[in-house]
């Protein structure tokens, strides 16, 4: 295996040590230790020939598995995680165990799956992939505080919480156009006329939150389309009511909450406005978000089921 590593992930500067004594304990020989930040030099073992390609291993947090998706998407390289991030919500949508001993034995014996991938497409040019979600607005002021180094090291898991209240009492509106793929990839827009949104959603994975272990009824890292949440500028108990009823696994259905389904989304602003990917800040929209059917080949748990199918590909 080639083990990739974020030194910034919640867990890893700590963990480190053991994540090796875990790997060689599963009888599994690190071939090379590459930073996240050194990501390129992966590329080398992805063009070896199947019988020689190590299992590509991404220890951190959702960032680095995002990352490090984004470069195995639509290839033949296989992707093993090791969660060591604060909220490891791909992890937990793969049911992949936090443990690092039994995540490591996983990696020695666990099942290969084909799932989805969101694919970010921007008016500016960025194009990445995504595993867990992108969102606008509310979360990217989350990201903002919750990635830094500083904040989680002084913090740890009070990062999440004390992240939420920062963004829920500096929260801002964005006005935004939001079109649908609906039918015979047809586009619509939906709602009609412009929204005033705090938060956008296009999430590929069904677990956020972390710890809380959030889902968004009916979604599914492998059901071939993206799950779309968007919320207005509406009063801060309606978001407290939406919080709890995701908590309770219910849908939002609340004035002013709005929830899709789609295979694309374009959403058009006058004034561009930050995008996250797997919880980092990556671009701006005007820009699409597409799904892209079986794009990524990784180690889940057992419980996991892989739902196969034609539709995959670069978008």
């Amino acid at each position: 295996m080639v083990l990739v590593v974020s030194p910034h992930a919640g867990r890893a500067r700590r963990e480190l040590p053991r994540v090796r004594a875990a790997l060689d304990a599963a009888g599994l020989t690190v071939r090379e230790e590459i930073p996240l930040s050194e990501l390129h030099r992966v590329q080398p073992w992805l063009a070896l020939p199947s019988a020689e390609r190590p299992l590509i291993v991404a220890a951190g947090g959702d960032g680095t598995v995002g990352s490090v998706a984004d470069l195995l998407a639509n290839g033949h390289a296989v992707l093993g995680i090791l969660p060591l991030g604060t909220s490891n919500d791909v992890a937990r949508s793969l049911d992949i165990p936090l443990d690092i001993r039994a995540a490591a034995r996983l990696l020695a014996n666990g099942p290969v799956s084909t799932v989805d991938l969101g694919h970010f497409r921007s008016a500016d040019g960025t194009s990445r992939h995504f595993v867990h979600a992108a969102a606008l607005g509310l979360n990217v002021a989350f990201a903002r505080i919750a990635t830094s180094a500083t904040v989680r090291r002084r913090l740890g898991r009070l990062t999440y919480l004390v992240a939420m209240a920062t963004l829920l009492r500096e929260r801002r509106a964005f006005p935004c156009t939001l079109a649908l793929e609906v039918w015979s990839r047809r586009m619509r827009r939906v709602p009609e006329g412009p929204l005033h949104l705090v938060h956008l959603s296009v999430m590929n994975a069904p677990i956020f939150g972390g710890f809380f272990d959030l889902r968004l009824p009916g979604s599914d890292v492998d059901d071939r389309r993206l799950d779309v949440l968007a919320i207005e500028d509406v009063p801060l108990s309606r978001l407290v009511l939406v919080a709890v009823l995701i908590f309770l696994r219910r849908q939002p259905r609340i004035g002013g909450v709005h929830v899709f389904h789609t295979r694309r989304l374009h959403v058009h602003v006058d004034v561009p406005v930050e995008v996250s990917l797997d919880g980092e800040i990556i671009g701006h929209v005007p820009g699409d978000f597409l799904l892209v059917g079986e794009a990524l080949r990784v180690i889940t748990g057992p419980r996991f089921i892989d739902v196969d199918g034609a539709e995959s590909g670069t978008p």
